[in-house]
């Protein structure tokens, strides 16, 4: 399914594919101050590869947590570029044992909205959709693997989601947004201190791949099903 998935979603695929490649490569030296920004940045690169390859794999729930790591080890990554120390990041108790206490999780988040509002927002609200949807166990997940059948005598429970060409690219869409975010954001973060060197090029491609994603967007916004949708929305709103 990985390696048909050009034929399949066409650009959605290799934009979301070439924005997850570009995450993965951007940062190419960090000062040795920063090895908490590494160890996120790491966590970040491997969980967002995974959830494009489990979108076009079909298992969309796998695919929405891998990006809720990803979301969340990317704002780890952001706050450590200005908060390097380990006392943000974990704990060692009495016995010596290492612990994350929430509420440094916590004090991270309220410091990332502080001080960059605007982009702790749209991460925000991309992590709701996805726990309030996706990652945990409810009838709107469990419909992609659930059917039955003209006779209403015969259940299909598919290991692999039922393929819906445009949840597909959307979700497809959403995981390149993502990576754009999150690279913006730790452009903005490292201005002014330097300690993290970024790829050459590396704003042309972002600046380049960001076009390409507002275009796909432009796409599906323009589809039947999503003024279908969007209706809905606009008739239990008013």
């Amino acid at each position: 399914m990985v390696r048909t998935a050009k034929e399949r979603f066409g650009n959605f695929f290799l934009n979301a594919w070439a924005c997850s490649v570009l995450l993965s490569k951007c940062v190419v030296s960090v000062d040795h101050t920063r090895l908490n920004f590494a160890r996120f940045y790491a966590v970040l690169k491997k969980h967002h590869t995974l959830a494009v390859l489990s979108i076009v794999r079909l298992h969309k729930v796998q695919a929405m947590m891998d990006l809720r790591q990803a979301l969340e080890a990317g704002c780890a990554a952001a706050f450590a570029i200005a908060n390097p120390e380990d006392e943000h990041f974990f704990k060692i108790d009495q016995h010596g044992i290492v612990t994350t206490p929430q509420k440094l999780t916590e004090k991270r988040y309220r410091w990332l909205e502080k001080n960059f509002k605007a982009r702790s927002d749209e991460i925000k609200t991309k992590k709701d959709l996805i726990n309030n949807n996706q990652s945990h166990a409810n009838v709107i997940s469990a419909d992609s693997v659930f059917r039955i059948d003209d006779t209403g005598e015969l259940i299909n429970a598919p290991f692999f989601d039922i393929e819906d060409d445009y949840f597909v690219k959307t979700d497809l869409w959403l995981a390149a947004g993502i990576a754009l975010e999150l690279m913006d954001w730790f452009y903005g973060v490292n201005k002014g201190r330097d300690v993290i060197a970024f790829a050459p090029r590396f704003v042309e491609d972002v600046q380049a791949l960001a076009k390409a994603t507002d275009a796909l967007r432009a796409e599906m916004v323009a589809t039947d099903r999503y003024q279908r949708a969007m209706a809905k929305m606009d008739a239990r709103n008013s």
